[in-house]
């Protein structure tokens, strides 16, 4: 059996620990490690793995930034498998199109991760059947509406930042939000920092206000 070399990225160091442990222990070489996106640009850079293993949420940044500056330094020169706590499809569908190969959950019993790590270096899909329906009707859904032109300044939302930005609009709290749509504070946070990324905006106000502009454009 080959013996893959490993990087794991992940900001809780019992957890690190653990996932290390469960790798090795099937053959798998973890070259490397790290706690944050910097750490693991310099630890990917250096070690050159066969796969990155990476957590969303790190001490000093996103995992999605992570990902999207993995793949604009190394292109397809290596697998990219999230493993998080989180089952928000939204969460998993903007890994996917920052470069995500898989999308693993933290739950699952720990002797599946290696197999399926080593199926995603081998190009397999690395995730749950109910993620990759998400990403099935994600694909219809932007087939649909390719003939349509997108509202300006929402073009990039997904439908749950689009929902999130509309509570915001109406005033809602980071833990009103969470509350209304079932999700962490922390889940919501996420949200709201791709919201103003790809709206440009600074702001909470001012991305409600561009949300304000274009419903107001579209009934002018």
């Amino acid at each position: 059996m080959e013996q893959h070399r490993i990087v794991v990225v992940d900001d809780h160091p019992l957890f690190l620990h653990g996932v290390v442990g469960v790798l090795e222990a099937d053959g798998l070489a973890v070259v490397g490690t790290a706690r944050g996106v910097h750490e693991a640009l310099a630890v990917v850079a250096t070690e050159r793995p066969d796969a990155v293993l990476l957590d969303l949420h790190m001490e000093d940044g996103s995992g999605h930034d992570l990902l999207r500056r993995l793949r604009d330094l190394h292109g397809d020169a290596m697998t990219l498998v999230v493993l998080t706590v989180t089952t928000d499809p939204e969460q998993m569908l903007e890994a996917v199109r920052n470069g995500a190969d898989g999308f693993l959950t933290k739950d699952q019993p720990p002797d599946h991760l290696p197999r399926t790590l080593r199926g995603a270096i081998a190009g397999e899909a690395a995730m749950s059947r109910s993620m990759a329906a998400h990403v099935l009707r994600d694909v219809r859904a932007s087939r649909a509406g390719a003939t349509r032109r997108p509202p300006p300044g929402r073009a990039r939302l997904t439908p749950r930042q689009l929902e999130i930005l509309q509570l915001i609009a109406a005033g809602g709290t980071t833990r009103e939000i969470a509350e209304r749509l079932f999700l962490s504070p922390e889940t919501v946070r996420w949200h709201v920092k791709a919201i103003l990324r790809k709206l440009g905006a600074r702001t909470r106000a001012e991305a409600a206000s561009v949300l304000r502009e274009t419903v107001a454009s579209q009934h002018a």
